[in-house]
């Protein structure tokens, strides 16, 4: 990649945060780490990301709401859901709505960098 794209992290877990960040930035991207949704909807850099990175059980919104919020606002951005709960209802949901990825933590790394490749190819 000759741009390192700007993906957003999401995750209210901060070891989870620096653990993804650290993945990202071996992986030749540009994390940009938040400890809620609602940080990231008032950061002012949606123009900025190539593809959302949410946690689905956060405190306040969660992972699907994030990813209605995001198209509500009008916002192209790929959006991958990661939970260590997965239901077969919350992946139907994360599908239905147009996730590019639903994965389960703990997430492979080489399975979370190839579905953001897949999301901003």
């Amino acid at each position: 990649m000759s741009v390192s794209p700007a993906i957003a992290i999401v995750d209210d877990d901060p070891d989870v945060r620096g653990s993804l960040d650290s993945l990202l930035r071996s992986a030749m991207m540009s994390p940009h780490c938040f400890a809620s949704a609602e940080e990231m909807l008032v950061a002012g850099i949606e123009a900025e990301l190539a593809c959302v990175v949410t946690d689905q059980h956060m405190p306040g919104m969660t992972g699907l709401a994030l990813q209605a919020e995001i198209r509500r606002r009008g916002w192209h951005l790929p959006v991958i859901i990661v939970t260590a709960y997965p239901t077969e209802v919350v992946r139907e949901q994360a599908e239905k709505a147009g996730a590019a990825a639903f994965l389960t933590k703990p997430v492979d790394p080489d399975g979370l960098i190839e579905a953001i490749e897949r999301a901003i190819g």
